[in-house]
């Protein structure tokens, strides 16, 4: 049996005032942010009447960013490769992994399809579903 990961979940306090709110940061396999179970000192936020302070948002922000920099610091391999009228960039390991059984996570400025192909212990291939022109980022996790 293998096993992957298919989501991160991490949990935040944050303070206006005297009152505490708390909310998840969650990391899924396609490397989607969301934010959920937001918390209020009132309970949870499930109408469109609840509210939250600048503060709190601000805090949320924080949040996401330190994620994703927890993301990029975990990762065996990162970096961009840039797309310049282009379907695919070939990627080189700097230290070539032991096995094919690592998985990569792109993430782009656009919403274009793009995957991994011809994986290999020394690299792989980036392929994007259309002919590109800009910045595809990668995280490489085993």
């Amino acid at each position: 049996m293998a096993v992957s990961l298919v989501q991160s979940e991490f949990s935040y306090k944050s303070s206006s005032g005297e009152e505490s709110y708390y909310f998840n940061v969650v990391l899924d396999s396609s490397s989607v942010v969301s934010v959920r179970n937001m918390q209020t000192p009132n309970g949870l936020i499930q109408d469109s009447y609840s509210s939250l302070p600048q503060a709190v948002l601000d805090d949320i922000q924080t949040a996401i960013g330190q994620v994703e920099d927890l993301v990029a610091q975990t990762s065996a391999s990162n970096g961009i490769e840039s797309f310049d009228i282009e379907t695919s960039k070939d990627v080189t390991f700097d230290t070539a992994m032991s096995n094919t059984n690592y998985r990569v996570v792109f993430s782009t400025e656009d919403f274009i399809l793009v995957r991994v192909i011809s994986k290999t212990i020394t690299g792989f291939t980036i392929e994007t579903g259309i002919t590109y022109t800009g910045d595809v980022g990668y995280d490489v996790f085993v």
